[in-house]
């Protein structure tokens, strides 16, 4: 079978594993270990040191560009001609867009382009804060609605993203395809290292986050302070965020940053991962968190919340459990005393979560069904003529 030649097309990083969460990396590397030819579109991504990336951070602060100003629309017109003469010179079957709303927005081509997110701008807007100005919001929004009607195929990992792509934008429900995101792990254990994992007398939970108002981290706390008030041993590490001074609390381990780039970081996390009874996310807002795709990889059960994008990864008593909003580090720590004290259902419930990494929660599932929508998308535009809108000329005129 011919291998097909697919044009990846996104202004993060796919080198860095901390880009948009190490998704972009993962999406590249898991698309060329399929029958794929992936072509890096638009300015190819570099691999900087430390200090470089500290600079380029210091460099992005102090010269912002304001969403659709002169010098804006100037520099993504220039991406999509730079993009266009690139198709010209290397031929693609199609263009895998992830994240890239405003490449897709300024491109003009007549190639088959999929287009990839975990959200909307209708519900970024909604469940996060922003901090744009007005005029800003409006080009964001205009981009959202340009990209989702330009693009041949929508892929979102949630079906709260694919409704809100149907019901604020007026997308084809025959176009869109939900498929759920992988872990982002490169050396997880075998199945039976990872479901060797036992009770202990000690409850080991295991919070990771860096925004600890949005992810929950005090109730992660609150959990911890009811199950020693009910006289469970039990202990939290917490990774990724700076706690507030006034979170006080024994047993609390907090490691502000582990850097996934750096391979003996990454093994320090799969061990807290590995060492842990369950996942505690009680988020308060949330797309489709990469975090508890991982924590099932090593048979964690997640204790979360039914925000987002959250109900399609996390299925209740499969591979943890999701509490309303509303519930408090008391309703949390009722659930894990109950389960935790039942050894067969705990047990179980950790095979369950491996099961779901393994049937659906990994890269290489996620790479096989987007091969597969590449394949019917170009068997389709083969039988017809290709009907899209053109530009007139650059976006901004």
């Amino acid at each position: 079978m011919k291998s097909l030649r697919v044009g990846f097309l996104s202004s993060h990083n796919y080198l860095d594993r901390n880009a948009w969460s190490g998704i972009i990396y993962y999406m590249y590397k898991a698309l060329t270990e399929r029958n794929i030819q992936v072509v890096g579109l638009g300015k190819p991504p570099k691999k900087n040191s430390l200090w470089q990336r500290v600079l380029n951070k210091l460099w992005k602060q102090n010269d912002c560009i304001k969403i659709g100003s002169p010098r804006y629309i100037a520099e993504y017109n220039e991406l999509a001609s730079l993009v266009q003469k690139q198709l010209i010179e290397t031929p693609c079957d199609a263009i895998f867009a992830p994240v890239a709303k405003r490449e897709v927005a300024f491109i003009k081509t007549n190639i088959p382009i999929v287009y990839c997110s975990d959200v909307t701008c209708f519900l970024h807007l909604k469940h996060y804060k922003i901090d744009l100005e007005p005029e800003e919001i409006e080009w964001e929004k205009r981009q959202e609605a340009l990209a989702i009607s330009n693009a041949t195929k929508l892929v979102y990992p949630s079906e709260w993203a694919a409704n809100s792509a149907i019901s604020d934008y007026h997308a084809e429900s025959g176009k869109i395809e939900v498929i759920p995101f992988g872990a982002n792990i490169d050396d997880c254990e075998l199945a039976n290292e990872v479901l060797s994992k036992k009770q202990h007398q000690v409850c080991r939970l295991l919070f990771v986050g860096k925004d600890w108002e949005r992810k929950g981290g005090n109730l992660a706390v609150e959990t911890l302070i009811c199950l020693q008030k009910m006289g469970i041993e039990a202990e939290l590490v917490m990774v990724g965020s700076k706690l507030p001074d006034e979170v006080r609390t024994e047993n609390r381990t907090v490691i502000p940053f582990l850097n996934k780039n750096d391979r003996q970081q990454r093994q320090q996390l799969n061990s807290l991962f590995l060492r842990a009874n369950f996942f505690i996310f009680p988020t308060r807002a949330d797309c489709s968190p990469i975090v508890i795709c991982e924590a099932n990889a090593f048979g964690l059960p997640v204790i979360t919340t039914d925000v987002g994008g959250i109900p399609t990864i996390v299925k209740n008593g499969k591979n943890g459990y999701m509490l309303p909003l509303s519930a408090t580090g008391s309703d949390c720590a009722n659930l894990i005393a109950k389960v935790f004290s039942d050894r067969e259902l705990y047990n179980q419930l950790v095979l369950s979560s491996r099961e779901e990494y393994e049937r659906r929660l990994n890269w290489n599932k996620w790479a096989e069904s987007i091969e597969q929508v590449f394949v019917s998308l170009l068997n389709y535009e083969g039988k017809k003529q290709i009907v899209r809108t053109n530009y007139t000329g650059n976006f901004g005129e």
